[in-house]
């Protein structure tokens, strides 16, 4: 039977921009070389995430952030105090591996982030790809139908619903037009070089684009802002990497697990 140690040299494999000696994934707990029977997928090893895939009959779970909090391959720093030890208590109570798949599946093509993102977002039309010019795949621009900001913005909105954000931040007129969307990977959103490059709205997580250092200068050079959770920009992918998982390694079960804390908007009546 297939072992996660053999998931993860499939996807180190097939990434030759990641540095075995410095990437972050790598296996959080769990005996790696034990065969692997059904295994879950996740944005964020949530607690409750761990429970319900442990719940659930998963001997592993694939995540794509820190476990425990620290971008680091050994993410020690929170491990033996609170909230940390309760994870790493539960893990070695249950045995489950965890299995960090981020520095891959960043890159990955077609179903890694990025192009999962573009394409849940209705992007079809890319105009410039980073891959043309840089050595990486961080970056997108793609061509719409010219429309006002506010109709773009309510169209991610509505697309966003799915995955437990009920809200967008906007920067900018909202009856300017805009015709040429830039997104990126996580924190590594669209940044200067896509507003050179023609982009008109910069699609940003709040975990990569603070307002004072990003966001705003993004609007002084200006293009328009849309910001969403990190999660929320990441997830397609993680669920696109489910099915190729279900694809690639057949004998193994794969469920998707979408759920982790995610913050929700008040508003005055």
């Amino acid at each position: 039977m297939t072992t996660t140690n053999e998931i993860l040299e499939y996807l180190l494999a097939n990434s030759p921009w990641v540095d075995r000696d410095t990437t972050v994934d790598t296996v959080k707990a769990g005996d790696p070389g034990k065969p692997v029977a059904r295994a879950g997928v996740c944005w964020f090893a949530a607690m409750d995430t761990l429970r319900e895939a442990h719940a659930a009959g998963c001997d592993l779970l694939v995540c794509h952030e820190p476990t425990f909090w620290e971008h680091s391959a050994g993410e020690s720093a929170w491990r033996n105090v609170p909230p940390g030890a309760e994870k790493q208590k539960f893990l070695d109570e249950t045995g489950m591996v965890v299995l960090r798949a981020h520095d891959t599946w960043d890159q990955w093509p077609e179903v890694g982030i990025r192009d999962s993102w573009a394409h849940f977002l209705g992007l079809e039309r890319p105009v410039y790809l980073s891959e043309e010019t840089e050595p990486h795949r961080y970056h997108g621009i793609y061509e719409i139908k010219p429309q006002s900001l506010r109709a773009f913005a309510l169209q991610v909105a509505q697309k966003v619903r799915r995955l437990g954000e009920d809200s967008v931040r906007v920067i900018g007129d909202p009856e300017r037009f805009v015709s040429r969307p830039a997104i990126g990977v996580g924190c590594a959103g669209p940044d200067r070089e896509a507003v050179a490059r023609g982009a008109d709205v910069c699609v940003v997580c709040y975990d990569g684009a603070a307002y004072w250092a990003v966001r705003e200068r993004l609007a002084e050079m200006g293009a328009a802002v849309l910001t969403v959770e990190h999660g929320t920009s990441e997830m397609p992918g993680m669920e696109a990497m489910c099915v190729h998982f279900a694809q690639r390694f057949p004998e193994i079960d794969f469920q998707y697990f979408a759920a982790h804390p995610c913050p929700w908007t008040v508003q005055p009546a």
